[in-house]
């Protein structure tokens, strides 16, 4: 069953992540749907979860998706897991490789 926008936009977790490291120029916004396990990402608050809405609404529409998805500026993919990527990687160094 595909949610509501503003369902969506009401159980999200948003957060302003600070880079850990210096080559990240700036921080970003980081907001994740706990129903989907899909998460969005944007330089503003308003970004990131504009773009949460996008990949909830578009991974809910398709069936038989097996993992959940990312939302960056400008493109979609796999959401990273941390079974995948090991405890280690960081969100931040995972998402670096995309910018």
């Amino acid at each position: 069953m595909a949610s509501e926008i503003d369902d969506i936009r009401d159980r999200a977790w948003v957060e302003h992540r600070r880079p850990p490291v210096t080559d990240i120029d700036e921080a970003l916004w980081f907001a994740e749907d706990p129903v989907t396990d899909c998460a969005g990402v944007g330089r503003v608050e308003a970004e990131a979860v504009g773009n949460l809405v996008a990949v909830v609404v578009a991974y809910e529409a398709v069936d038989g998706l097996d993992q959940p998805a990312l939302k960056l500026p400008g493109r979609t993919i796999a959401r990273p897991s941390m079974r995948s990527t090991g405890p280690a990687d960081s969100v931040f160094d995972r998402l670096r490789s995309f910018f």
